[in-house]
């Protein structure tokens, strides 16, 4: 082997970094995608899965970066798994988005919960209570089957769920048009004979 001889440097790939995530649903799958593929292209790039797991979140903003740091400054068990953080990833983010209530979905609502989890050090019974009492009351109602011991992640996805069918539901139902029943024509006038 000649001394003189420079070992080069790995052949850069030509995949970009992926673009920024904001939480949004649609994009959920794709942009993991995009992750695992440049994690696969630039494997000397990252010693191991928290590397990786920060890596994820320097592409994040918006709401899914202020979820990204709830876990990162509670020191979450997540941030040093990359299956695990991808897991929940999608579990947090890959939801449909299904009306809630007025201006919030399902998935919002879950999100900023589970935002507010990360951080509460609450213990579990007490985060379903406060996330049941956050539902709507048609969907409160619908979830009052489950006993508490289904477990927090079950339950938030039986909520998310269950407002999927009814959004589902709803959105089947024939527009019913608001009719008022029509007055009685006016009975005839006698006629007057002489």
């Amino acid at each position: 082997m000649d001394p003189t001889a420079t070992v080069s440097p790995p052949p850069s790939s030509p995949m970009p970094r992926p673009a920024t995530y904001l939480g949004e649903a649609a994009t959920c799958s794709g942009f993991l995608l995009l992750c695992s593929l440049y994690f696969e292209l630039h494997p000397h790039q990252f010693a191991n899965d928290r590397a990786r797991v920060a890596f994820i979140i320097s592409l994040l903003a918006g709401r899914a970066l202020h979820w990204a740091d709830a876990l990162w400054n509670s020191e979450s068990p997540l941030i040093y798994s990359l299956s695990g953080f991808m897991k929940h990833f999608k579990e947090v983010f890959s939801q449909a988005t299904t009306e809630i209530s007025a201006n919030l979905t399902i998935h919002d609502y879950t999100l900023r919960f589970r935002t507010l989890v990360a951080s509460s050090g609450w213990n579990e019974t007490a985060l379903l209570a406060a996330f049941r009492r956050g539902l709507n009351p048609l969907l409160h109602q619908h979830m009052a089957v489950y006993e508490d011991s289904v477990g927090l992640e079950s339950f938030l996805q039986k909520a998310s769920h269950i407002s999927q069918h009814l959004t589902t539901c709803h959105m089947e139902l024939p527009p019913t048009a608001a009719t008022t029943p029509e007055p009685a024509p006016p009975a005839p006038e006698p006629m007057i004979t002489e």
